[in-house]
């Protein structure tokens, strides 16, 4: 569903922050937009000239998800995503 009108008090839910509001959720999605935007002209970058960057941007989307995890620790899929470390 793309059009959900209670978003942002299941992402109060899902952050196990009852005070999570619209800056909260600001914050945290302008911050994904920043971070995903970056690795977009890094994916770009490395597919043109595949010796740059080698596996670091593997590493940079792993350590965002384990962020996003510590974020929204009640997110079912969420949940679904294990790290063998």
């Amino acid at each position: 569903m793309w059009i959900n009108f209670n978003h942002l008090k299941e992402a109060s839910y899902k952050a196990s922050n009852p005070k999570a509001g619209y800056w909260w959720h600001f914050k945290m999605s302008f911050s994904e937009f920043w971070f995903l935007l970056v690795l977009s002209i890094g994916s770009l970058i490395h597919a043109i000239f595949p010796f740059l960057l080698d596996f670091n941007l593997l590493k940079a989307r792993i350590t965002r998800l384990r962020k996003l995890k510590e974020q929204l620790p009640d997110d079912d899929d969420l949940k679904k995503v294990h790290f063998d470390d």
